[in-house]
């Protein structure tokens, strides 16, 4: 069950980058340890910001100032780590 969440968030991970992003990327593109900054997919730091705010919007939750660094937008795997987590985090919460 965990890791057919995690492909769930790998997948609209994947769309937010292709579909939402004015990245001119496409899904295949978008493999799970190819790096999404400038190396790799090429996300420059205005797409970065906005990359983050989809996915505060998407998943309902967002990034502490802490977290924002370089290694939880590594790849898409850590990416979708880091979003596993903070899923699991709010739900372990009392409201």
């Amino acid at each position: 069950m965990q890791e057919n969440r995690m492909d769930e968030i790998v997948e609209q991970l994947r769309t937010i980058i292709a579909e939402q992003l004015d990245a001119n990327l496409r899904r295949e593109e978008i493999t799970l340890d190819v790096p999404l900054l400038e190396e790799g997919l090429g996300l420059d730091s205005i797409m970065v910001v906005a990359l983050i705010t989809l996915v505060e919007e998407t998943f309902h939750f967002e990034f502490a100032e802490d977290e924002l660094e370089l290694g939880v937008m590594a790849n898409l795997r850590t990416l979708a780590a880091f979003v596993a987590a903070k899923q699991a985090q709010n739900q372990a919460e009392p409201v």
